[in-house]
């Protein structure tokens, strides 16, 4: 039988009414001819991950005009701003890594159902650029409804910056650092420690503690207990701090001033400075010549969109990646890049020698300009620290083979060696083949509390007459933390047990209870040490790595399926981490876990943990 009509519905309007093939391109729910394209892409996830950094390491080398696309892109000294741009990143936080992916895999279907006609249903015009060229190749019938943009209609200062052309928001945004983070020049820059028991870091100033940081003394969550370690090992910390302004730290004077109070007893605080203390006018000047330079470049890769498609494949990815490419080369994030490669260069050109350094690795454009500085000026050792928990499809962490084991010109700048935390993220690092003689393992700094509420197994639901107490995690994005509210809200008239819930909320966006006056929620912001015991299940957004700490403790963990994102929590495909997508999954699933047992005795699954450090400390003390 011949498929009539393949729909493709990216709509919250009501579906009923259509008797051919649907596909969602959000959510997942599934019934009759309705589909899910995200559930499709988690069926075939490894493959259409493959697919995708092939594509990526593909674009890099793309021949245009007789040289590679890497070369085009040199800034001198072997190394090339591709591996800065967007997509060589591949962050989810940054790009619509879920719509290239869901992309790919409508290709498949569509190969694979052959429909001779197919029907868009979408506000999205770059989706229907893509997928009209597509059908146009393959000679099927395309029909693209539209629907109206709510946010087109409303004006942002967001929004009227996105409209504004590349190159003007490029110079906007070199402004504004420059506003923002002059006053970090004020820091002292001139007192580094030198010699054999020196150690670098390059780190975010985040996770500081206040209270701590007032009385001068360095606290980050980041390298928690390090510093004790250092003292024990006669070692002395170089601090490079990378500034944003944050809740904590809201202005550059005060992160000046926490700065001055540590430097005053650097012996046991270390050394700290701004890389934006290294800011000027020549850096300036510098970083506009260099992006003039580029200019000139993208006008000869004009015809790049040519390389958006993947060999053999009559699909084209670039109405959906244009915007990741066009900021890259010549907008905000081109000239946020050069400005991090002087930065850096003057930083480490006056920094004495070092023999190791270590930074916190997320696999950012700016690590990729620090490394570069690194090698340039002749230091040793430098170590990338991967402090998050592996998700499967962040895929800022993965390579193709051929990315990390080139020996091209113009090739990725990698660290010497990558600290990971746990076996999970050190099997997720060999999935793709990344050199094992290259990865080191060490205990998590981050989560040394793990160890006074690990405890094998935990009994759900003992009690005959109390509730069931669910302690519901939100997350950073505000989107994400309503959705799994409202996802509960649509779950409740189907439950039948007695549930008492309990919110605790990311600091970054608080909820009302009174905002969800179904739910009857109690709201608490206590560390999630201090009150996991009280709890019989954890209900999870999809984003945040608490679901693992409560996964680890040994409680039962659902986590939400957000309809509109890849599935980026750390628990997917581990057994006993309950995962839904629909109202009625949820219900399903805090029925059934109230008599569950759940044993998880071997944390390093995840972590490595262990208070004296050991692996830490033959790492900062080895000669190599």
């Amino acid at each position: 039988m011949v498929l009539k009509t393949l729909i493709l519905w990216d709509s919250t309007a009501d579906l009923s009414g259509h008797a051919e093939l649907v596909y969602s391109w959000n959510g997942y729910k599934e019934n009759g001819s309705l589909f899910s394209l995200l559930r499709y892409v988690e069926a075939n996830s490894e493959r259409l991950r493959e697919k995708y950094l092939d594509l990526i390491h593909d674009l890099g080398e793309t021949q245009i005009q007789g040289k590679r696309l890497v070369e085009h892109l040199n800034l001198g000294e072997g190394f090339s701003l591709w591996w800065m741009s967007l997509l060589a990143e591949k962050s989810p936080w940054k790009s619509s890594i879920v719509d290239f992916i869901r992309l790919m895999a409508l290709e498949e279907i569509v190969l694979d159902k052959r429909p001779g006609k197919f029907l868009l249903v979408s506000a999205n015009r770059n989706l229907h650029e893509a997928l009209k060229d597509f059908c146009k190749k393959l000679d099927i019938s395309y029909q693209w409804q539209q629907l109206s943009d709510p946010s087109s209609k409303k004006l942002s200062r967001g929004g009227i910056y996105r409209a504004l052309p590349h190159l003007v928001q490029a110079l906007i945004t070199l402004a504004r650092h420059v506003w923002v983070r002059w006053p970090l020049r004020k820091a002292e820059k001139s007192d580094w420690f030198e010699g054999e028991n020196s150690l670098f870091f390059c780190s975010y100033f985040f996770h500081i503690n206040p209270k701590l940081a007032e009385k001068g003394c360095f606290n980050s969550r980041y390298w928690e207990g390090l510093q004790g370690l250092m003292g024990n090992l006669g070692l002395n910390g170089n601090w490079l701090q990378h500034y944003y302004p944050h809740e904590a730290v809201p202005n550059p004077d005060l992160a000046v001033d926490w700065v001055q109070r540590f430097n005053r007893e650097r012996q046991n605080q270390g050394f700290h400075v701004f890389l934006d203390t290294y800011l000027s006018w020549r850096v300036i000047f510098q970083v506009l010549k260099r992006w003039i330079k580029i200019l000139s470049i993208s006008w000869r890769l004009r015809k790049i969109r040519k390389a958006f498609n993947r060999p053999g494949s009559c699909l084209s990815l670039w109405p959906l990646m244009k915007e990741d490419w066009y900021t890259s080369i010549f907008g905000s994030v081109s000239i946020v890049n050069l400005l991090w490669m002087e930065l850096f260069d003057g930083a480490l050109r006056d920094l004495p020698h070092q023999k190791k350094g270590l930074y916190v690795c997320e696999n950012q454009g700016w690590e990729r300009a620090l490394i570069h500085a690194w090698n340039k000026h002749g230091h040793g050792k430098l170590i990338a620290v991967a402090h998050a928990v592996g998700r499967f499809w962040d895929l800022r962490y993965f390579n193709d083979s051929r990315v990390t084991r080139s020996s091209k010109p113009y090739s990725m700048p990698q660290a010497t060696e990558t600290v990971l935390y746990g076996k999970e993220a050190i099997d997720a690092y060999l999935s793709v083949d990344h050199p094992m003689e290259t990865i080191v393992n060490c205990e998590d700094l981050r989560m040394g509390h793990l160890n006074n509420f690990l405890a094998g197994h935990h009994l759900v639901g003992d009690k005959k007459n109390d509730k069931i107490k669910v302690l519901i995690v939100g997350e950073f994005t505000p989107s994400g933390t309503i959705r799994i509210l409202q996802l509960l809200e649509e779950a409740v008239s189907q439950i039948t047990v007695s549930l008492a819930y309990t919110f605790k909320p990311h600091p970054n966006y608080y909820v009302k209870a009174t905002d969800y006056p179904s739910l009857n929620l109690e709201v608490v912001t206590d560390p999630l040490e201090k009150i996991i015991r009280d709890y019989d299940i954890v209900y999870s957004a999809n984003r945040t790595t608490v679901a693992v700490d409560a996964y680890v403790a040994g409680l039962p963990v659902i986590v939400m399926l957000d309809g509109m994102e890849l599935n980026l929590n750390p628990l997917r495909g581990k057994q006993g981490a309950c995962f839904v997508g629909t109202a009625k999954e949820l219900a399903d699933a805090l029925q059934m876990v109230q008599h569950n047992t759940v044993d998880r005795s071997d944390v390093s699954e995840f972590y490595f943990l262990d208070p004296e450090l050991p692996r830490w400390r033959r790492l900062l003390s080895s000669t190599n």
